[in-house]
């Protein structure tokens, strides 16, 4: 069997575009773009040796990646304009949030329940699992809590 260069782009071309599922990071689709390219330059007779195919295959792929990254990025990643950690998980600070798992002072690795979802959690107190603590910032995707202060009673 002896495939032709056309459809040995082609089939390069396709396993890195699907490859992109399985490595997430919007950069190997773009050297499948530039595969086609190639595959369909070759087709056309433009790029009739190896060198010509390498070129067309190197500037194409590079120019997707450089002109179409960041706008498709926004389309498929959604854009995050906001830096502030807070904004960018949508944390709610002040809201009160159940102890999974005991939250360990300057240790990450307790756990809380904001949201209908558990997060890893850092706190400057232990909190045990079971009470409830106090959102008060996110870092990266670990959100910082503390215990809430006593309520004082009306004969206190």
């Amino acid at each position: 069997m002896n495939l032709s260069a056309e459809i040995i782009w082609t089939l390069l071309g396709i396993v890195l575009i699907f490859s992109e599922f399985f490595i997430p990071n919007l950069v190997i689709s773009f050297f499948g773009g530039g595969a086609l390219i190639t595959a369909l330059t070759t087709w056309i007779h433009l790029t009739p040796n190896l060198p010509l195919q390498l070129l067309v295959f190197i500037c194409s792929s590079l120019s997707l990646l450089l002109f179409l990254r960041k706008y498709l990025q926004r389309i498929f990643l959604g854009q995050l304009e906001d830096k502030d950690e807070n904004k960018k998980f949508n944390v709610e600070i002040g809201k009160v949030v159940s102890v999974v798992e005991t939250v360990n002072p300057g240790e990450i690795g307790g756990k809380v329940k904001y949201q209908g979802t558990i997060w890893q959690a850092r706190s400057s107190h232990r909190i045990e699992a079971g009470e409830n603590a106090i959102v008060r910032g996110a870092e990266n995707i670990t959100l910082i809590v503390e215990k809430p202060k006593p309520k004082k009673g009306k004969y206190s």
